[in-house]
């Protein structure tokens, strides 16, 4: 892989951006190489980042993005950390997190690694099969539990869970550590009993999972979501709506986080701004892609963010009159 970025001073990343940008606004003849870290392929941000890499190929003359497959959004975060990657997906628990170099990311350089563009909520999902005996959280005890792969999200907002419920692995129930696509096929195998996704709905494999097999997908309780958000508050109240999943007609009750993109401060302005303009503008297009994007809205982007965005970002979305962004601003400036 090329990444034109990482491998520029700061000299020549304002020459980059002044040689990708032209008196127009059009891009011209540089050659820079932006990767967005994404998840494995098959699930939503994987489609989310190559959708984003498509337009902005097709529209920005001189930038290369590609979407590239990672474990997850953890591992992302920590590849941004390192110069690795260019931009990412995340959600707004970790991009926190990454800006100030805490939590799961204690040790990075503080205030690299900025907001970009909100997309939609993640939501927990619970999937079992229709015909399971298990009928709610409780029932996960004892049970073959699909968690999420090493590196992702999701894993941490699994063992967040089931923490809360005052379950142990290995103790209290067999946790299966892997990836979306594989705890889909063991549920329709029945080598799982439960899978935990915290990711945007609908989620890919479990809509092909509903050609096959029927689902059920467990509420969480009030009480549960409670105790959980008292001890998580980045978390907040979700439905899952109904008819996403063929056979789930009504509503879940669920939690999650904001997903979206996040980038570094290295990246020029100008380019970040280009970028920007190109995705909203794009958006109908993109709405092919995954239905998430039909939901992007000026009114959305910030959802979620705590940390600064981007200077090109800011500038883009000053332009376009963003709902809160000088609050914003004064906010997540102090």
């Amino acid at each position: 892989m090329k990444h034109g970025i990482r491998n520029l001073g700061a000299t020549a990343l304002v020459a980059a951006a002044a040689l990708a940008i032209g008196p127009t606004g059009a891009a011209r003849a540089a050659d820079v190489n932006i990767s967005i870290g994404s998840c494995p392929v098959g699930c939503t941000a994987y489609t989310w980042a190559a959708g984003i890499a498509d337009v902005i190929n097709r529209n920005v003359k001189g930038v290369r993005v590609t979407a590239e497959e990672t474990k997850g959004y953890v591992v992302n975060v920590k590849l941004l950390q390192r110069g690795e990657l260019e931009a990412s997906m995340a959600t707004s628990l970790s991009a926190y997190q990454a800006y100030a170099s805490t939590g799961s990311f204690k040790g990075g350089e503080k205030g690299q690694i900025l907001s970009w563009m909100a997309i939609v909520p993640v939501a927990m999902h619970v999937v079992t099969l229709a015909d399971s005996p298990v009928k709610s959280l409780a029932d996960l005890k004892g049970k073959r539990v699909g968690m999420g792969q090493p590196g992702g999200t999701s894993m941490l907002d699994a063992d967040a869970m089931m923490e809360t419920l005052g379950l142990k692995p290995d103790v209290d129930f067999k946790p299966f550590r892997v990836r979306l696509g594989n705890m889909v096929s063991m549920l329709a195998d029945g080598n799982l009993d439960a899978a935990i996704w915290n990711g945007s709905f609908p989620l890919p494999p479990v809509k092909k999972l509903t050609a096959e097999r029927s689902i059920r997908l467990l509420p969480i309780p009030d009480d549960m979501y409670a105790k959980h958000h008292a001890a998580n508050p980045p978390y907040f109240r979700l439905n899952i709506p109904g008819k996403l999943y063929k056979g789930v007609d009504a509503p879940t009750p669920s939690f999650g986080l904001s997903n979206g993109l996040v980038i570094l401060k290295k990246v020029p302005e100008e380019l970040v701004y280009q970028m920007t303009k190109t995705i909203f503008e794009n958006l109908d297009k993109l709405k092919g892609v995954h239905p998430a994007f039909g939901r992007v809205k000026k009114e959305t982007v910030l959802n979620g963010f705590a940390a600064p965005l981007h200077p090109g970002a800011l500038r883009y979305y000053r332009e376009i009159g963003v709902p809160g962004i000088e609050e914003f601003v004064k906010r997540t400036s102090k």
